[in-house]
């Protein structure tokens, strides 16, 4: 349910006016309550992370699945059990994503979902689970997927806090879309 109301989005600055027509989703006209810089710096987050060069897709929406399931966020679910279809995980692994077990998935999703579960639940990962993420990705992409972890677990709040519903349309827009379902 909706708790906080859409902006007016005639009285917005044009770029954030430009911004929204290009990409219609809910989370999107919600961020735009936000100050500019903070709107476009999130904008930038988002398209970064979902560029193939920071993270393979599969890689990638392990992570935000595994945020999404944590943080019990609908609205990122909705959008991104299609999207880690889409980027290749199978059934199986999606049902391993979503119930917490992983023998089922590669050795690199394996070690970045536990990586990805004790950042969500306890902010620090093991030194275990961390050596286990290193032996698997290098440093770069380590980072990378905190970063990711941020971003998702911040999407996950502004949607829960403001009631951002799931967007009916959403997956043409997204980068990596697939036909909506």
């Amino acid at each position: 349910m909706q708790r906080l109301p859409y902006p007016d989005v005639p009285s917005l600055p044009e770029t954030t006016r430009k911004t929204l027509a290009s990409v219609p989703l809910n989370v999107v006209r919600m961020c735009a309550h936000a100050s500019q810089v903070l709107f476009e710096a999130q904008g930038q987050l988002g398209r970064a992370v979902a560029s193939p060069d920071v993270l393979e897709p599969r890689l990638r929406e392990t992570v935000i699945l595994r945020v999404a399931y944590l943080s019990r966020s609908d609205y990122e679910l909705h959008h991104h059990i299609a999207l880690a279809s889409a980027a290749g995980l199978t059934a199986a692994e999606l049902v391993a994503i979503a119930n917490g077990n992983y023998p089922v998935l590669d050795a690199e999703l394996a070690a970045a979902a536990r990586f990805t579960d004790e950042v969500v639940a306890q902010l620090v990962p093991s030194d275990a689970t961390l050596a286990d993420l290193r032996k698997v990705v290098s440093d770069q992409t380590l980072v990378n997927i905190v970063l990711t972890i941020g971003c998702y677990m911040t999407i996950a709040r502004l949607a829960a806090v403001t009631g951002i519903e799931p967007d009916a349309s959403v997956l043409a827009h997204l980068p990596g879309s697939v036909p909506a379902v």
